[in-house]
């Protein structure tokens, strides 16, 4: 599949479409315009161009002598076989690209290969072209492919196939140039035999006059027009005939070798003596830089002109900047203050002297009262006057009269402090300050100066630049300090109160009521009272700062001994500037030179807001508002992608192997003319949190992915520093290892269930053992104990009544010693019978010892119970065996659980139950008696074991026992055994054993429980 590069074409596609209003700026003679050139000593080895084109893809395609070569803005590739196992395919004639995203590729003989996708592919032989040669191609009105040959004649590429367009007749010449006009006649420009027209199936010439003049260019208008490039000038058809547009008569004598309109509609002209362009109202302008042939030219998607001729391949585009020099008709190169007035007069000042005025293009001079000969240091202005500060004439005024200016200049005769004055500044009431080189600061109000100097407490008498606040205060930069004028009182500010330097250089105020100072020790800003050094600023703002200006966004313009700088304010203000929030402009946006110059309002901003720097050569201005409306996006191409080292096919699906070290993604951005100027960010889903930082590497490295699917997103900044473009997203997938995936961690759990259940019978096997052990040596001590009492002292109490019965047998029925020997044999017959039942409690008789449920049946006669007591015992399930250890036990609590309830609980139902459940053995023996005091089940009766006995017991078996009793509502004692402790085990089959360890693997929580309620 294509997905990815068809993902990408789309992206570079939508901003093609939005690029299609930008085109070079039809104001700006072509001088104006930012000049590139590319010649063997920048790469360019292509020999003589015969066409240009660019691809969806965002590639610059440039036919040449030599090939085809590709251009990426950075570098150029000459590909000879774009087909393999192809012999190189020689010059390439044309180049065209259609509205299908094809670029046709137009090669001597009958060869026409075609670009699509990163492909390339023979067109003539895929769609049975073969027969002849192709000698002209365009782009009909709808963007399909018109394309003539000797044997195929002309033919329309239209959804995916050719169509050829039959005619009645045939030409005998060969078409050299084709072209489509709005009413759907072609046209098509032969080599000696002039100019013909295909209409209605019909072939026709179109006029005597061509002669045997080649026609080498066809260029359709917008009203249905065309104008004909011939080896002896340039012709216009109206629709009906060829008609004069009145174009200078030294066209006709310049062989007219290529045609194109820019989206503005001036016409571009290639000749045999350099480039013109013919804007729309029919003014007609070289480019001077070139004088060769120029044999092709090409409207890219950013707007920008390409043209190429015999060696090189040449650019033409706006800058960010226009600017003005002696070849718009300035006086100087170099220049100082600029004001411009209500009227859009921008005044300016040569550095070499003199006052100048530009207006629509036009330069005006001021020669009154010898400002022709003096320097100009200032400009300012306001209400229809214009004040001027001159090096040796005092200070000037000009005042709007008509098409003249009044003219009135005010010197130290008329109360001025100097003759020399370096800075001025009409306040927004009409005052004027006037700040000297070496004698203070005058102020003219209602005709009258007042002169302000050290001696009245000004910092320095020489004043460097003076601002009025937005509160009425007066603000002067000197060597001194800075120095503010408020109710007739002078307050100074130097490095002991903050400044970097108490040389300030120059001051502005923002919108925001800030004011900005430059000193000699770099900038500061004054806000609410307080002098603050912005932190963290770039080398560039380290320098000698020459003019600050602000345009309406609220952005910063700087010139510096060495930059031109556009600044975010409020990122300066907080401290967070860096480098992305810092534009610097050079000759790559208009400008002729960096340098600023030493002169008060060197940098200004207008009315309209375009910002004015004065620089060292030449006078800037940029339109920060037009830059924002006509900047073109740029979008991000992907240029390759590696796994490990190892490129990966951009036409199919991203998988990558399990355990890639790294993946490297290899961009550019669209734009050809200043790709070095582009900057990038990136973000993967899945990974990153955020964008990455504004870099400008071609270049995103990942490493030790994790399996799973990501989306990288890359977006690039227009040349103008605008994030204005789309993204380009590439998703892509980690495979993951056998052992990373679902199926294999899924084995691994079950395994490990299967060891923790073995661990737990292991475990569970030890502790039954022990506890038989136990339970077995208890059983052998009890017997022992039991047999020892049988024989001794039981013997013996029984040896000693039948000594006693003798002896009251001999004695006569009236001794008195008779009645006590009765009752003394009396109470050794309990005392034995007690003994015996004690006996019974250390050894269990029953034969069948087994037989659980039988041996509590028979307790109410082993205690001899009262009959109206009702005694029941209850059997759940299956009879299971017991370990006759655990059995011993078990019956013991139980017997003691129901001699409570029969000797004390003064009960009328006591029930027994019994349960032989796969997990576990329960116990439980209720009555419905008298109950137990909760202090006494709790702790016990003093003096009486049965309760503690019962715990302990079960304690040591590793059972769970539970007593509930409320007063007067009977009691509940509950023992539960788990399997694996309270049944003998068994051989089961294989499949049972299995389901035997689940089962007792569902007993843990059961555990868990009963151990938290023992707690």
């Amino acid at each position: 599949m294509n997905w990815l590069r068809g993902c990408l074409l789309a992206g570079v596609a939508g901003i093609c479409l939005v690029n299609a209003a930008c085109a070079l700026d039809p104001a700006r003679a072509v001088s104006q315009y930012v000049h590139d050139k590319w010649g063997a000593s920048r790469g360019f080895l292509g020999g003589t161009v015969y066409a240009i084109c660019q691809s969806d893809d965002g590639y610059l395609w440039i036919g040449t002598e030599r090939g085809l070569v590709r251009f990426d803005g950075f570098a150029f590739t000459l590909i000879q076989r774009p087909l393999p196992d192809s012999p190189p395919i020689g010059a390439v004639r044309g180049l065209v690209s259609d509205a299908e995203g094809n670029l046709w590729i137009r090669l001597d003989g009958p060869h026409l290969l075609r670009y699509r996708q990163g492909k390339f592919e023979d067109a003539a032989v895929r769609n049975g072209l073969e027969g002849g040669a192709f000698t002209a191609m365009s782009i009909d009105g709808e963007g399909h492919l018109l394309l003539w040959g000797i044997e195929s004649r002309t033919v329309r590429y239209r959804n995916g196939k050719f169509q050829s367009l039959e005619t009645s007749e045939d030409m005998d010449g060969i078409a050299i140039s084709v072209a489509e006009t709005r009413d759907h006649k072609i046209w098509l420009g032969t080599r000696d035999l002039g100019l013909f027209r295909i209409e209605q199936g019909s072939l026709s010439k179109v006029s005597n006059r061509f002669g045997d003049r080649s026609i080498n260019a066809l260029l359709p208008t917008n009203n249905g027009g065309l104008w004909i490039g011939t080896d002896a000038g340039i012709e216009f058809w109206d629709g009906n005939a060829l008609v004069d547009k009145g174009l200078p008569s030294f066209l006709n004598h310049l062989q007219i070798l290529a045609l194109t309109k820019d989206s503005e509609g001036s016409v571009w002209i290639g000749t045999n003596h350099g480039l013109f362009r013919l804007t729309p109202d029919g003014a007609i302008s070289p480019d001077r830089d070139s004088d060769g042939e120029v044999t092709t030219i090409y409207q890219d998607r950013d707007g920008d002109i390409w043209f190429g001729g015999l060696r090189a391949i040449e650019n033409l585009r706006d800058g960010t900047f226009t600017t003005y020099s002696t070849a718009q008709g300035l006086p100087s190169e170099s220049n100082g203050p600029v004001y411009v007035d209500p009227e859009g007069r921008t005044w300016f000042a040569p550095l070499s002297g003199g006052l100048y005025w530009l207006k629509d293009g036009h330069v005006g001079h001021i020669t009154s009262t010898g400002l022709d000969s003096d320097v100009v240091y200032s400009i300012s202005g306001g209400g229809g006057e214009v004040w001027i500060g001159r090096q040796h004439g005092g200070l000037t005024v000009l005042t709007k009269n008509a098409d003249s200016f009044a003219v009135q200049t005010y010197t130290q005769a008329d109360g001025l402090a100097q003759n020399s004055v370096y800075s001025v500044h009409r306040n927004r009431d009409g005052t004027v300050w006037a700040g000297t080189v070496s004698a203070g600061v005058s102020r003219l109000r209602g005709g009258k100066f007042t002169n302000y100097s050290t001696a009245n407490g000004l910092a320095s008498n020489s004043v460097n630049s003076i601002v009025e606040g937005h509160d009425g205060t007066m603000w002067l930069a000197t060597p001194s300090g800075l120095a503010s004028f408020a109710g007739e009182r002078w307050t100074n500010h130097s490095a002991s109160n903050g400044l970097p330097s108490s040389d300030v250089r120059s001051i502005f105020e923002d919108k925001k009521q800030v004011l900005w100072i430059a000193t000699s020790g770099g900038p500061a800003y004054l806000l609410s009272g307080h002098i603050a050094v912005p932190r963290a600023l770039p080398e560039s703002l380290r320098e000698e700062i020459f003019g600050i200006a602000e345009d309406k966004r609220g952005f910063l313009w700087l010139a510096t001994s060495d930059h031109v700088l556009e600044v975010d304010r409020d990122r300066l203000l907080t401290g967070t500037l860096d480098s992305s929030n810092v534009q610097s402009y050079g000759t790559a946006d208009g400008l002729q030179s960096v340098e600023g110059v030493r002169r008060e309002r060197s940098v200004i901003t207008d009315p309209s807001g375009r910002v004015w720097i004065s620089l060292s050569r030449g006078l800037a201005v940029a339109d920060p508002e037009l830059i924002l409306r006509t900047s073109a996006p740029a979008t991000v191409r992907i240029e390759s992608i590696s796994a490990g080292g190892i490129q990966v096919n951009l036409n199919d699906s991203l998988k990558f192997s399990p355990g890639s070290q790294s993946i490297d993604f290899n961009y550019a951005s669209t734009s050809l003319s200043t790709p070095e100027v582009g900057r990038f960010r990136y973000k993967l889903d899945g990974y990153d949190q955020d964008w990455s930082h504004v870099v400008t590497s071609r270049q995103a490295i990942y490493s030790h992915l994790s399996p799973g699917s990501y989306r990288l997103h890359i977006v690039a900044s227009s040349r103008e520093g605008l994030w204005n473009g789309p993204e380009t997203t590439i998703p892509f997938v980690i495979e993951p290892a056998f052992w990373q995936t679902r199926w294999f961690r899924a084995l691994c759990a079950a395994l490990c269930a299967l060891l923790l259940v073995a661990l737990y019978r292991l475990r569970m096997y030890h502790l039954t053992r022990q506890l038989n052990l136990r339970f077995q040596e208890r059983l052998a001590e009890r017997t022992r104990i039991a047999q020892e009492l049988h024989d001794t002292l039981l013997q013996g109490f029984v040896s000693a009544s039948m000594q006693l019965d003798v002896a009251e047998d001999q004695l006569p029925d009236d001794s008195p010693a008779k009645p006590l020997l009765r009752r003394v044999l009396q109470l050794m017959g309990r005392v034995t019978e007690e003994g015996r039942n004690a006996l019974r409690g250390l050894r269990t008789a029953d034969t069948d010892s087994r037989d659980l449920e039988l041996a509590f049946s028979r307790i109410w006669q082993e205690l001899a119970i009262d009959e109206k007591i009702s005694y029941r015992v209850i059997v759940h399930s299956v009879r299971r065996p017991l370990r006759p250890a655990i059995r011993d036990e078990v019956y013991r609590i139980g017997r003691e659980a129901v001699a409570n309830a029969f000797l004390h609980a003064q009960a009328n139902t006591v029930e027994v139950e019994l349960e032989y459940a796969s997990r576990y053995l329960r116990i439980m023996v209720r009555d419905d008696g008298c109950g137990i005091d909760p202090h006494v089940l709790e702790t016990g009766r003093k003096g009486h074991w049965g309760l503690p006995g019962m715990r302990e017991r079960s304690e040591r078996i590793g059972a769970n026992l539970r007593l509930r009793s409320r007063i007067g509502a009977g009691t509940e004692v509950e023992l539960t055994i788990p399997s694996a402790i309270a049944f003998e085990s068994q051989s089961p089959r294989p499949v049972s054993q299995w389901f035997t360890w689940f089962n007792r693997e569902k007993f843990e929580p059961q555990s868990g429980e009963r151990k938290r309620e023992r707690k």
